[in-house]
């Protein structure tokens, strides 16, 4: 389960696992529940979907605008 005050890097709590320095954005986070996550919400190419309970980026969707960096509550998500 996450808890933000522990959460200093995306492998703290293992709720969240992002890759930085890569071509495609990848995440696999569990921090928001899916029907509230501001960033499935403000992806305007759908490229942000649920898989199994957790958010992650569709890479072939995603144009690296950032919109969905900009609006993450923990900053899990880096383009």
């Amino acid at each position: 389960m996450f808890k933000s005050g522990n959460c200093t890097t995306c492998t703290t709590c293992g709720s969240c696992q992002q890759t930085p320095n890569v071509d495609t954005p990848i995440l696999f986070c569990m921090h928001c529940q899916p029907s509230d996550a501001p960033c499935l919400k403000v992806c305007k190419e759908n490229a942000i979907e649920v898989l199994g309970g957790a958010i992650t980026i569709n890479g072939e969707k995603c144009n690296r605008c950032g919109d969905c960096a900009g609006v993450c509550p923990i900053g899990i998500i880096k383009i």
